[in-house]
């Protein structure tokens, strides 16, 4: 054969090669997995997932992703509400009546679309179901559905605090044909036939960023990412939150790349997180009390009922002690259960210790050579800590004071059930407006005033202005008033308001503190 038919037959074997390589099917990358969030941190709070049951402060942080509520307090505004599944809504003239837009085209996990119809399950089923957060529904006369994208929303008063409700994680919206298909209803009695928490405790029925796989009580709880959340793919594909009680060995699983965040360090640790090159240190304030309650009924103390005794031990605190000497100055105070940072507090009001004082109200009240009595708290290596400062300061006006530490989840439920009658405890918000503290702090059948047996109609006069006063001047001015009703009755004295100790690994982005979810998942990336 001639050279240059060789030529054009290796020409013509050149193009079919390149012509079946055009033809072939192209190879289909293969996906980049979306990384895994470890978090560590003390979850024994957790009694149930069901959002329309839970009442505890882990669960606020799981709710916030699972599921999703009409409106929200973004972490870099929390003075505005914010839309979420709403786009928009209009309130009436009397301020009884809100009407809800939701955004168009929003799906539960399960592909369901978001109609008004399930706002309004959602919101019945809480108010139904009567557990401890259905006092947030409390004020919801009627649900009404105009159409699948607009529900009308009439109250049995005005509210100057219901927007902020709404945000609340226990006002998250369900898919309701799920929760019906497992058990759940939101009829009249589904306080006894609503059977959805077993199925809910372990799986979740909203349209949030994440969905509930698994919850292994005082174990784990696994979050996997919804690749179809309305507001855009999480960058995270999953997230295990791990329960590890001792502080020590979670800042080792952070050192050792077996963790990524941790929520809340130990103050003695905070040095050696911070000379850790891998690690970042963010400081959150919170809004968070820890208080000593003290029971109004004499047949659990009889001399905690006499409110003299009461205001002797909260003059025989060393407060001051407690926020520097063990809480490294990571704390503050404020004069009344209400916290710093809220709409009419002072702290100049403040009172501190005054140990003469205790005393001589202890002669007038007839305890002057002391008494016994148990102080009952959620244990945790902290709160021993600060439960045996107060063992100690009270010892110095003669008052004997037995520890009783629990479990928190048996703490809580034995508060709940009014038989503690000195308790050691913290409160933290479900939502941002001032009844978030003084309604639960003030009406003789609701919150910490119920299980401590406290009643005082002043108290709830003034509560109930807070609670209906669109006018700021008079609204704070009753909050002031509050105030001093409280600290004369001393039901409750604050011990300090905390800051949070958020530690993790570089490589996390995006966080930013809130003070009643803790961290929006969703905004994270590693």
């Amino acid at each position: 054969m001639k050279p240059v038919r060789w030529i054009l037959v290796l020409i013509i074997v050149a193009m079919l090669i390149l012509h079946l390589a055009a033809c072939a099917p192209k190879a289909t990358p293969t996906p980049v997995p979306l990384p895994t969030l470890v978090m560590v941190m003390n979850m024994d709070d957790v009694v149930t997932l069901d959002p329309h049951h839970a009442y505890e402060t882990t669960n606020l942080m799981i709710h916030n992703s699972t599921y999703d509520t009409l409106v929200e307090f973004r972490a870099d505004d929390l003075t505005k509400v914010a839309p979420r599944l709403a786009d928009r809504w209009e309130v009436s003239a009397d301020g009884l009546t809100y009407t809800f837009y939701l955004h168009p085209g929003v799906k539960f996990t399960s592909g369901n679309p978001v109609t008004a119809e399930d706002v309004r399950f959602s919101w019945m089923r809480l108010k139904n179901i009567k557990d401890n957060p259905a006092f947030y529904a409390d004020i919801v006369a009627d649900v009404q559905v105009v159409n699948d994208t607009t529900v009308k929303v009439t109250l049995t008063e005005p509210s100057p605090a219901f927007l902020a409700i709404c945000a609340a994680p226990a006002m998250s919206i369900v898919d309701s044909k799920v929760v019906k298909e497992h058990g759940g209803t939101d009829a009249p009695d589904a306080d006894q036939t609503d059977k959805a928490k077993d199925w809910l405790d372990q799986n979740s029925a909203g349209s949030g960023p994440f969905i509930l796989t698994k919850w292994t009580p005082k174990a784990e709880i696994i979050l996997e990412a919804n690749p179809n959340y309305w507001r855009g793919k999480p960058k995270l594909g999953k997230v295990i939150i791990k329960h590890v009680a001792d502080p020590t060995t979670a800042l080792q699983m952070l050192q050792r790349g077996d963790a990524d965040l941790l929520d809340s360090l130990d103050v003695d640790l905070v040095e050696q997180a911070k000379a850790d090159p891998n690690l970042q240190v963010v400081i959150g304030q919170t809004l968070n009390q820890n208080y000593l309650a003290m029971t109004s009924n004499p047949e659990l103390s009889k001399p905690l009922s006499d409110k003299r005794v009461r205001q002797a031990i909260a003059l025989s605190v060393d407060y001051e002690g407690l926020i520097q000497a063990l809480l490294r100055g990571y704390g503050s105070r404020a004069p009344s259960i209400i916290p710093l940072g809220i709409l009419g507090v002072d702290p100049a009001m403040t009172q501190g210790r005054d140990l003469e004082k205790a005393k001589a109200l202890l002669k007038e009240a007839g305890y002057e050579k002391g008494f016994e009595v148990d102080l009952s708290y959620g244990s945790n290596p902290v709160r021993e800590t600060i439960a045996a400062k107060l063992k100690s300061d009270l010892a110095e006006v003669g008052i004997t004071v037995n520890l009783k530490p629990m479990e928190q989840s048996v703490y809580l439920s034995e508060m709940r059930a009014q038989r503690l009658a000195f308790c050691f405890g913290g409160w933290t918000p479900d939502y941002l407006d001032p009844t978030m503290w003084t309604d639960y702090f003030s009406y003789h059948d609701r919150g910490i005033a119920k299980r401590m047996w406290y009643n005082n109609p002043e108290a709830e006069r003034l509560a109930k202005i807070i609670g209906t006063e669109f006018d700021l001047a008079k609204r704070e001015q009753a909050i002031k008033d509050l105030q001093k009703v409280l600290m004369d009755d001393m039901p409750f004295t604050m011990l300090y308001q905390t800051q949070q100790i958020v530690v993790m690994n570089k490589a996390v982005k995006g966080f930013a503190y809130h003070p009643v979810h803790f961290v929006s998942f969703f905004d994270l990336s590693k």
